[in-house]
């Protein structure tokens, strides 16, 4: 009972120290004059982050495809900045070519004056549907789109960030998919996987300049784009979805902006999801690896029961097929 006792205050101890140690090294928020590049800015996540960044008196700069959009956007950013601050950057720009990347980037960094400090990469879709009912095309969109957009983004702005030498943050905003997948996600999820070890692989060889990479797992957000995906999600596909929260845009920014600002490699925005990171972690950096220690017994047991409830839901499914034909 003694060597148990012993044990279990070892690692609270270890609990206690890695937190403490945690907060020591937090780089902070201090974005004030810092040159901030989003893209797919111009609604949902990209959008309220990019407020959130002016608020903090941040040079904003932001990208999207519809230029009606992005002025609609500009005119919302610079609503909540302070007076005094520069114009908000805009221009139409496609993820998926480099070149336009590369010209949105320099673009961006003379009209400001400064080099990318935080590059966030939040442009990406989904189109959930059967996997035998797509056309390969929209496999080939979602790579385009969710991984090559996001490779292209940082291919672009990575050398001038290296360059100046100076601290930097790279945010790979993937998805809750990329810590799950079910019926319904065999595009989309493929490409969130990429971008988990992209920026997995990517966080190593930036240890060896001054910039942080950080990989954002976000669940289901109140965005115009989930209103799109749900006119072809598979009926399953809704019911897993069921017991999962949408949230709205400003909670999720505010999530991500907290875990730059911890300095937290990998993080989510809901405890749930946050099960399915300790449970997928791989050899990545832990929070605090003694509490993720004593919670994996818990996190097995969930993903058994979890398994175990999406299995079922697509069997009885499976099921009603069957019986709807003999009818």
């Amino acid at each position: 009972m003694e060597l148990l006792w012993g044990f279990l205050l070892c690692i609270f101890a270890l609990a206690a120290l890695s937190f403490a140690w945690s907060k020591f090294r937090a780089p902070g928020f201090e974005v004030a004059g810092k040159h901030i590049f989003i893209t797919g800015g111009t609604s949902g996540l990209g959008l309220a982050l990019a407020k959130k960044y002016a608020i903090a008196g941040a040079k904003v700069s932001i990208i999207g495809r519809s230029t009606e959009k992005l002025n609609s956007a500009q005119c919302e950013i610079e609503a909540v900045q302070k007076p005094g601050q520069p114009d908000v950057f805009v221009t139409s720009c496609d993820v998926t070519k480099l070149k336009e990347m590369e010209d949105a980037i320099a673009a961006a960094n003379r009209f400001h004056k400064r080099v990318t400090d935080h590059l966030i990469c939040n442009a990406g879709s989904a189109e959930p549907g059967y996997f035998l009912a797509q056309d390969m095309s929209v496999f080939r969109k979602m790579m385009d789109l969710n991984y090559f957009g996001v490779v292209h983004t940082v291919k672009a702005a990575l050398p001038a960030m290296i360059e100046r030498n100076e601290p930097a943050h790279i945010v790979i905003v993937s998805s809750a998919c990329a810590l799950i997948s079910f019926i319904g996600y065999t595009q989309y999820c493929a490409s969130k996987y990429a971008v988990r070890g992209f920026a997995e692989a990517l966080r190593s060889e930036m240890l060896l300049y001054k910039i942080n990479v950080h990989v954002f797992y976000p669940g289901s957000i109140d965005t115009p784009g989930y209103l799109v995906e749900n006119q072809t999600k598979p009926q399953e596909t809704s019911t897993i979805e069921g017991s999962s929260t949408l949230h709205h845009p400003d909670s999720v920014a505010q999530c991500l902006i907290n875990g730059v600002r911890s300095g937290k490699f990998s993080f989510t925005n809901e405890p749930i999801l946050d099960v399915l990171r300790l449970i997928a972690n791989g050899i990545s950096p832990r929070e605090n690896s003694a509490v993720e220690f004593l919670l994996m017994p818990f996190c097995f047991l969930f993903q058994v029961i979890y398994l175990f409830y999406m299995d079922n839901v697509v069997r009885q499914s499976a099921a009603k097929r069957s019986k709807s034909k003999l009818q």
